[in-house]
């Protein structure tokens, strides 16, 4: 039960977990890469090619655990000058597109991925499989999803109690 309790608990902050890992290695290697080239005079050529990837898992899965805690920019002024009724349709159809934005998103990543990997294109000089990038943005957003139709059960289903918007 406990070992069940753990990976449920891993595996719901997955995408925080690779987030922060990738962000402490991405801030490691930038200094490093500063002491290699300025202190040291010998670049590390292949250092581009890891920022790139690390960068972009940490936006993308780091976006997942800012939907996990609803820290997405939203600006709310003008939906709450409307009547309830109206409020609750426009985050039922804002809601809509936001899952369909990210399911294709996930789509085209995951398409795109799997061409590059029956291609075999990888990065110059490291050779890692550029496929790798475009698994990483696809998982992320399956991540953001889930995350994103869980809590929005969570506030239709307040909306049904009889709580209110934010209930």
């Amino acid at each position: 039960m406990r070992a069940t309790r753990f990976f449920l608990v891993l595996l719901e902050n997955l995408d925080l977990i690779i987030s922060g890992l990738c962000l402490t290695v991405l801030v490691f290697l930038t200094a490093l890469g500063v002491v290699m080239r300025y202190v040291l005079g010998s670049p590390l050529t292949w250092l581009e090619e890891v920022q790139l990837i690390l960068l972009v898992w940490v936006a993308f899965f780091g976006s997942g655990a800012a939907f996990r805690a609803g820290g997405h920019v939203a600006i709310e002024a003008l939906v709450e000058m409307f009547p309830v009724r109206l409020q609750r349709a426009v985050e039922a159809i804002d809601s809509l597109l936001v899952a369909t934005i990210l399911v294709l998103v996930a789509y085209w990543q995951f398409s795109r991925a799997m061409t590059l990997t029956v291609t075999g294109r990888s990065t110059s000089i490291l050779g890692i499989p550029l496929s790798l990038n475009y698994f990483g943005v696809a998982a992320a957003c399956l991540f953001m999803l889930v995350h994103f139709v869980r809590q929005r059960l969570a506030l239709f289903g307040s909306w049904r109690r009889g709580g209110g918007r934010d209930a």
